[in-house]
Order: structure tokens, then sequence, then C-alpha cells
């Protein structure tokens, strides 16, 4: 595998759920029991993806504005066939049952010690999520991980979420970098979007949300299909 040297890079961007936060047996589980309780006939694989963003918007709104805001939210092709009232009671069983089982995710093997080298080479660490910065906060305080990142932008920071750039526009701004000089994290074809879009150097790794074979088609400067091989990229 081509290496990436980190010596012509002053800051990583990570991205939280799916690149640090081990959330796919939690998507998992929570799209196996919508499927059970609404005997739905969808391949569980074609669909994690389209499942994950939707948990990410949803989790931006209370359940009134949830129900308000549904006929956009729930533009998905494995609901298509659904009635409109049926989708927004699979949206919020969905988003119940994910956040139970996402209480015993965890971080992905191998993350933290890559976390600690880039730390210890002083780059600038950052955290670019789609959720809650409390959300954010709560993961990397549990795992004493705080100390290592002085930014993080959660959707409550910006006005457009990924894949519009502008929260890793932001971040660029708050440390005084350029894009070649920063190296974004993610795990989807939004991250991917972001990151081109922000033109850094982006990296995708296909942890399980996202098929590899999509992930590839948008092009990002490099993809790995774990933590593992993340690390032979930053030859750490």
């Amino acid at each position: 595998m081509e290496n990436l040297n980190l010596d012509n890079y002053r800051g990583v961007i990570f991205d939280l759920d799916g690149v640090i936060y081990n959330i796919i047996n939690a998507v998992k589980k929570a799209v196996e029991d919508v499927i059970k309780k609404y005997n739905l006939n969808i391949d569980i694989n074609t669909v994690l993806e389209e499942i994950a963003h939707l948990i990410e918007e949803i989790q931006h709104y209370p359940v009134p504005k949830i129900i308000l805001k549904s006929y956009d939210l729930l533009k998905l092709d494995f609901l298509k066939e659904i009635s409109y009232m049926k989708k927004v009671r699979i949206a919020i069983f969905l988003f119940n049952q994910f956040n139970e089982y996402r209480k015993d995710s965890g971080l992905f093997e191998g993350i933290e010690e890559i976390i600690k080298q880039l730390y210890k080479k002083n780059i600038n660490l950052a955290i670019l999520t789609n959720n809650q910065r409390t959300y954010a906060e709560e993961v990397l305080e549990k795992y004493n991980l705080n100390k290592y990142f002085k930014t993080l932008i959660g959707f409550n920071e910006v006005s457009k979420v990924k894949p519009n750039p502008e929260g890793l526009v932001k971040i660029m701004k708050t440390w005084n970098l350029d894009p070649d000089e920063v190296i974004f994290i993610g795990d989807m074809t939004t991250d991917i979007q972001a990151g081109k879009a922000a033109e850094v150097t982006m990296v995708c790794v296909a942890s399980g949300l996202a098929k590899s074979s999509d992930l590839k088609e948008y092009k990002p400067n490099y993809l790995v299909n774990n933590t593992e091989e993340l690390k032979q990229l930053f030859n750490l």
C-alpha cells in the first residue's frame, strides 16, 4: 500500500461515527428490528448507508419536528411503497432502537493508537460530525480522547452539514491552514463529497455502512478497508 507522508500535513480532521466510534452493529441491529416488526422485504446490506444518513438527520429534531419534516426526511428508496404515517412510525422506531444499541458501541480497534501517534507529531486534530457536538464530547470523554481534540464541529455549529464543506472550511480557518495541509478521514459518500469540495486530502475508511465499491465511485484520494490499513497508510 502506498504511504501518505504525514510530514506534508499539519491537520487531520476525523468523522466520528464509522471512523472512531463503531456504530455498525447498532445500525444493523436496529434495521433487523425494523424488518422484523414491520415485515419489510429489504436486503439489510443495501440500505445501511441510507439508514445511517436517516439516523443522522432524525437526531437533529425532537419527535414533533420529525413528523413535520418527515415528507422530506423519508424520501428513501426502501420506503417508497409504504404509506406516509407508517414511514413516520418506522423512522421513530428505528431511531429509538439505534439509540438503545448504540450504548453498547465502542471504539474501532487500533484507532486510539493512531490518534495518539498523530498527536505526538504535533498535528492538529479535529472532529467533524453530523451529530450534535455534545454527543461527540460524550464519546471522546468516555474514552479519554478529549485531550487530543481541541476542535469539535457538530451540526449545530454549521448552517449546512456534510456533504457541504462548510464544517471543513470552518476548521481550516480556525487552524489558519490551507487545504493542501489537511487530511479528512470519513466513511461515507457524503464525507468524500465534502472533502473533495473543500479540496483537502480525502481518506475514506470502508468500515461497513457504505459499500467499498460505492465509495470508490466517488474517488477519494485514498480508500482503506479498516483501521489497520489506515495505520499502514500513515506509516505509524
